[in-house]
């Protein structure tokens, strides 16, 4: 915390960002920070068409808006690791919106039906944490859709943590 010349108090924050507590241009956002820890068993996810022994694979995360958000490449089966996290900034209270999880497997044109290479092979529905600053960890089911049977077939394990932020709206 630092004094500024005219007395009014004001925070050091991330990024070099500073706001004054008497300045109405600073708006209060929601962040939630959603850490990608690793997935699990991913190599029995698809029977229809052979894997090779190592994949190419990436976590896609879109909200109720259609805002997408992505981790890097990662190689590895059948437990892909990232641990990596993912911000989304929510101009409003997000509490009772869900997330969309997607693990992707990319280089896959052996499987029948992609044509862009790219094959969802699990995906999830989160909850956004009810409660501001309070870290929460999480192992969920994945769910590929095999014609019209749901199959629960990998794991995924997570941390959620909502938090708010104030940003300059000028």
């Amino acid at each position: 915390m630092e004094l500024s010349r005219d007395g009014r108090t004001t925070f050091r924050r991330r990024y070099n960002y500073y706001y004054d507590d008497n300045n109405d241009d600073w708006e209060e956002v929601y962040v939630m920070k959603l850490f990608i820890k690793k997935v699990s068993n991913i190599i029995l996810l698809n029977d229809t068409s052979p894997y090779s022994s190592e994949g190419i694979y990436r976590v896609t995360v879109s909200d109720e808006n259609g805002r997408e958000f992505s981790t890097s490449r990662q190689i590895g089966t059948p437990e892909p690791e990232w641990n990596e996290d993912i911000e989304i900034c929510f101009s409003s209270c997000p509490i009772g919106q869900n997330l969309t999880l997607m693990v992707v497997r990319e280089n896959c044109y052996v499987d029948p039906g992609t044509s862009t290479g790219e094959v969802v092979v699990g995906r999830a529905t989160i909850p956004v944490p009810l409660k501001v600053r309070r870290k929460k960890e999480r192992i969920i089911e994945l769910v590929k859709l095999v014609g019209v049977e749901k199959k629960l077939e990998a794991q995924i394990s997570f941390q959620t943590l909502l938090r708010t932020r104030k940003l300059f709206s000028s």
